[in-house]
């Protein structure tokens, strides 16, 4: 009345030693037979979810105890349990030592690759990693520095195309420093570059300088006021190790911002979203460190538009010419973009809160991360 476990015929020879592998647990079949064997009892479950080490295997080796091979093996990781004997004071006897080296040799290496990635991930995103990142931000992210950090995650992601499935957001900044749409990023990836420094050792050193641009800009909107969102942002990226193909900013008119966000996967709502950012670091739309949506408000007036202001005088005028960019005013006369600069100029709470999932979005777009 005993149970015996039957491995199939093409499983090596080492594995049909030591007792079942990872890989060919998947394989086996449980088949009722009656046997003389001391192995009864035996017991097989599945479990669907796996962290990148969670198989565990044993065979009729005698332990009755399971044995942690470190990698899983597609999505299911397939456990077996002796009923009869008991462990050994060890914990592992001499073949589930035998089993272990058996799985290293049968594995294929990408499963080992694959594990070995899981893990490292875990290690970069922990509580104590998050902790030590907000200190390093805290000590160098001044509110003074707050919109040219900022201005660093635009311009990194900004060279996403999704027809070319190639750039996005990945650190490529830092080797675009010469080109003409990069000018003045150095006063911000100057405070990025000092919080990244200080995290090389600690629980934060696995952070990628893309993962520690995404967060100081996130704290750049934080520090004035704006809303929360590092907490909700991911970590694991991979950095680029040269720039991203050029010519792919946004140019003046609202047509070919709206193009050009359109390539790099955005909608226009997303996109008339994006810019409102600009209400800090002194581009005139309310005061330069405190983040809300005088941006919209600002655009509903048009203060360099004497048709808008009939009674402004040469000087409001002049001054009402300097703000903003070009592309900005343009958005103002753009009936699609209009419907959404209407929306958060009434309601500030709700650009936050899709400001906040548009960060997100940009910050993940054309990213590589460190589990695939």
């Amino acid at each position: 009345g005993g149970g015996k476990l039957v491995l199939s015929d093409n499983m090596s020879s080492a594995a049909r030693f030591a007792g079942a592998t990872p890989l060919e647990c998947s394989h086996a079949r449980l088949s009722r037979t009656r046997s003389s064997s001391s192995c009864v009892g035996l017991r097989v479950s599945r479990t669907q979810r796996w962290s990148g080490v969670t198989c565990t295997v044993s065979s009729c080796s005698g332990s009755g105890r399971p044995v942690r091979c470190g990698v899983a093996v597609g999505n299911t990781a397939h456990e077996s349990h002796h009923a009869k004997t008991k462990p050994s004071a060890s914990g592992l006897l001499r073949r589930d030592l035998i089993a272990l080296a058996a799985a290293a040799f049968v594995l294929p290496a990408s499963f080992v690759a694959r594990a070995a990635a899981l893990t490292a991930l875990d290690k970069v995103d922990t509580p104590e990693a998050r902790a030590a990142l907000r200190a390093a931000l805290v000590q160098n992210v001044a509110k003074t520095k707050a919109p040219a950090v900022l201005r660093l995650v635009f311009h990194d992601s900004g060279t996403r195309s999704v027809a070319d499935r190639d750039g996005g957001f990945n650190a490529s900044v830092r080797f675009e420093l010469s080109r003409p749409e990069s000018f003045g990023l150095k006063r911000g990836l100057g405070p990025v570059t000092a919080v990244f420094e200080a995290t090389r050792d600690g629980p934060a050193s696995g952070l990628s300088f893309a993962d520690v641009i995404a967060a100081a800009s996130a704290y750049a909107v934080e520090l004035t006021g704006g809303p929360e969102i590092t907490s909700k942002l991911r970590f694991g990226r991979v950095d680029a190790q040269g720039p991203d193909p050029e010519n792919r900013m946004p140019a003046e008119s609202a047509a070919s911002t709206k193009s050009a966000f359109r390539a790099m996967g955005y909608t226009t709502r997303e996109t008339i979203c994006l810019p409102g950012a600009h209400t800090i670091g002194g581009k005139r739309f309310g005061e330069p460190y405190v983040f809300d949506n005088a941006y919209y408000r600002t655009l509903l007036a048009r203060p360099w538009d004497s048709a808008k202001n009939s009674s402004a005088t040469t000087d409001d005028l002049e001054m009402g010419s300097h703000v903003g960019l070009t592309s900005d005013k343009n958005f103002a006369t753009d009936d699609e973009s209009l419907e959404f600069i209407n929306l958060y100029a009434v309601d500030q709470n709700l650009w936050f809160r899709q400001f906040t999932e548009m960060y997100v979005k940009m910050t993940e777009s054309g990213a590589t991360w460190r589990d695939t």
